[in-house]
């Protein structure tokens, strides 16, 4: 072509002087090198920056989880304690069932046996499992079983409050029914007001909460041999048995729970 009509340029030409002119430099002399380090320090750092904040946030949730977790941990193990005193107090309670009935079984129908007042007054007032799962509520509310990558974990955890609420339902039947009952039955037909004044503070002796039975206050009732207090006597204790399976197997799932706590807020630790 002629000068005159000029030379046409290729697109990588056009390129290299359009990076010319922002580095005010001819063509021929852009300094590549330079160009390349400097992107590559920029794109290191955008980068760098990421990886900083994704750090930042793993501590953060790591440090939100174990802090959760030890609150969820110390009511689980709160737990486990009441758990434990119910289980020892419905124990108690199906063993002065069956030593009463065993008692009156072996005397003819409507004699007397005199037994004392430690073996009828704990049957009157009927302990419950002092259970709470308010921490757990608030922690799955808001979401944290997220944090909780294990799927068994995150299923025991879900079905605690469940499980809780059917224990106390079922304790409260047996307190509605098989533990009234009796209770109202001995009121109606026996002398137990001093057995029943003392069965509080015989409990509360009996788990380290109070003091224990003045000996010196301790009376006698006489029991009748009458079906109708056998049935009942049986219907207690066969109440308090069933909440035995139940407990255990709870204190077991509470165990695992509690151990794959702990093991958890090692790992986050």
């Amino acid at each position: 072509e002629s000068a005159g009509r000029g030379v046409a340029l290729g697109p990588v030409a056009a390129r290299d002087v359009d990076i010319a002119k922002e580095l005010d430099l001819p063509s021929k002399d852009i300094p590549w090198v330079r160009v390349f380090v400097e992107g590559g320090v920029i794109v290191g750092s955008i980068l760098l920056a990421f990886s900083l904040d994704a750090w930042w946030d793993n501590q953060n949730r790591e440090a939100e989880l174990r802090e959760r977790l030890e609150v969820v941990a110390r009511e689980m193990q709160s737990a486990r304690e009441a758990l434990q005193r119910a289980l020892d107090a419905h124990d108690m309670n199906a063993h002065l069932a069956a030593h009463l009935t065993s008692a009156l079984g072996r005397v003819p129908e409507g004699s007397e046996v005199v037994v004392a007042d430690t073996l009828v007054g704990p049957l009157f007032p009927q302990v419950t499992a002092d259970v709470t799962t308010g921490s757990l509520d608030t922690f799955i509310a808001d979401g944290g079983l997220e944090l909780i990558e294990d799927v068994d974990i995150r299923r025991h955890l879900l079905g605690w409050p469940t499980r809780i609420q059917d224990l106390l339902d079922d304790e409260t039947y047996l307190r509605n029914f098989a533990a009234a009952e009796l209770a109202s039955y001995l009121r109606a037909n026996y002398a137990v007001a001093n057995a029943e004044l003392q069965s509080i503070p015989w409990l509360m002796g009996r788990f380290g909460k109070g003091p224990q039975l003045d000996p010196d206050l301790i009376g006698t009732v006489a029991l009748r041999r009458e079906q109708q207090l056998m049935n009942h006597l049986a219907a207690r204790e066969s109440g308090e048995r069933g909440m035995r399976y139940g407990l255990v197997e709870m204190l077991e799932q509470a165990a695992l729970i509690v151990a794959a706590l702990e093991d958890l807020n090692l790992q986050a630790g």
